[in-house]
């Protein structure tokens, strides 16, 4: 920063030459025929439909007359045989046609059901509708998407025989628009959160004067900064007039107002992404994955959450890319860098903004509940479940036929998305869903001469970082 420009005027000029304005991040689509398929899924979710080893449950919840969203759809994934649901993972899409068009799916991502039922969580899609792709109209809960927020979790509470949903706590993830989203629904509802991951946003672009409700200020609201917050933006975006550069000055006027009273908070820099999604999501699993084990309370009937020992974290600095326990550093400098609540969330941190990637050494678990059967005139068919490993997701799993691999089950191909062919992958907006392509099914035929239902089929998972299951047997 060159001496005499005030602060507030350079982010003034920053805002005004960058451009940035969420609403208008949008791809074309068909608004009538969007609207409709949503409408037709609706109905098709009346009941709850099973998916990997849960049920899916969605509900429609209109806005009242005062509020500023246009319509707005919930769809909640809940593990089987779970007794007492304990928090809800919220995966808010970002503004534009593009990201609300599958929003919903954030609920389907194997990746993320694998961390809810691993803590008996729920996990959340949305799908929230803006008059003109105003997404101004519901990033601002105080405009109606808290109410409808609330009143969904209310009814899935209902839906799925778990009232306690409507009380539980949550984790909130946001992209772009999402991502201020859930840091204001942080400032107004600080002890019902768990953790907040926003990707590419804090609690404004700076400086924009909103049509309705306004954003809150960095210290409105002292009880946040005891929540542990994880911003994550890619380094293209770190950049003078790129279009999302006001959402990275807005983060860091945030975090740096909060870090300064010893706020829980750090922010990661993704080296070679922009505005997309890219590996922030292996970050974003492995911190809620620690908060999640660190403040639920005991007591599987409360949701009182425990507080974290700040004492106990670790510091990470993004200018020099290291790492080190708070205990070992300078009071003065550390307020000036992130705070990561243990070496686990630290280590990954610090392999993300300096890499790009994290490291997966563990191998996945095998597939679950293989079944056999012959298919008259087609050959043999095999089913299966699986959980995905929450390090790197899957890539592929393999079919043995007596003890020889004789085929490999992967997903849909893309040249920016999925180039290897990742069974379990993610687009821009960090989807399990791109070109209109579903996940595949876990399913397999073998119809060649020598498929046989007396040959012992066997499968196993594959992660992404090449690394292989056990074979599990399947029955007939």
């Amino acid at each position: 920063m060159k001496t005499g420009i005030s602060l507030s005027i350079l982010f003034l000029l920053i805002f005004l030459t960058s451009g940035f304005d969420f609403s208008s991040h949008i791809e074309a689509a068909d608004k009538s025929k969007s609207k409709n398929e949503i409408d037709k899924k609706n109905s098709e979710y009346a009941n709850p439909v099973a998916r990997n080893r849960g049920r899916l449950y969605q509900v429609s919840i209109p806005p009242r007359e005062q509020d500023a969203y246009e319509n707005a759809y919930y769809r909640l994934w809940v593990p089987d045989h779970v007794k007492q649901i304990r928090g809800v993972i919220v995966r808010q899409h970002g503004c534009g046609a593009g990201a609300r068009k599958f929003g919903l799916e954030h609920a389907d991502d194997l990746q993320w059901q694998a961390l809810a039922r691993k803590w008996n969580c729920a996990l959340l899609g949305t799908q929230i509708w803006a008059p003109e792709e105003e997404c101004s109209t519901w990033y601002m809960p105080a405009d109606g998407s808290e109410h409808a927020f609330f009143y969904a979790l209310q009814k899935l509470g209902k839906l799925s025989h778990h009232p306690e949903i409507a009380k539980a706590p949550w984790c909130l993830w946001g992209h772009s628009g999402g991502a201020l989203w859930v840091m204001n629904m942080l400032y107004r509802n600080p002890k019902r959160v768990i953790a907040v991951f926003p990707r590419s946003g804090g609690l404004s672009p700076v400086n924009r004067e909103l049509p309705r409700s306004q954003p809150l200020k960095p210290d409105s609201n002292p009880a946040v900064f005891q929540v542990p917050v994880m911003f994550c933006y890619g380094e293209k975006e770190n950049q003078p007039g790129e279009r999302f550069y006001a959402a990275v000055i807005g983060t860091h006027h945030v975090f740096d107002v909060a870090r300064e009273k010893q706020a829980q908070w750090s922010v990661a820099e993704h080296p070679g992404s922009s505005h997309e999604n890219s590996n922030s999501r292996l970050l974003a699993i492995r911190f809620f994955d620690s908060m999640l084990k660190q403040r639920l309370p005991n007591d599987s009937k409360s949701t009182k959450l425990k507080q974290l020992d700040y004492q106990s974290g670790w510091l990470g600095d993004l200018k020099s890319k290291t790492i080190r326990p708070l205990v070992s550093h300078q009071a003065a400098d550390s307020k000036q860098q992130s705070w990561l609540p243990d070496k686990k969330v630290a280590t990954a941190w610090h392999e993300l903004v300096k890499l790009g990637r994290i490291a997966d050494t563990s191998p996945p678990a095998a597939p679950l509940a293989v079944k056999v059967c012959s298919v008259p005139g087609k050959g043999v068919k095999l089913e299966w479940q699986a959980e995905a490993d929450l390090e790197s997701g899957i890539h592929a799993f393999q079919i043995y036929r007596d003890g020889k691999i004789i085929g490999t089950v992967q997903g849909h191909r893309n040249q920016r998305w999925n180039p290897e062919g990742h069974f379990h992958a993610w687009n821009y907006s960090d989807q399990p869903i791109f070109d209109d392509h579903p996940a595949p099914k876990m399913e397999f035929l073998d119809g060649t001469n020598e498929a046989s239902s007396k040959a012992k089929y066997e499968i196993s998972t594959v992660n992404q970082a090449g690394l292989k299951s056990s074979r599990t047997v399947g029955k007939k």
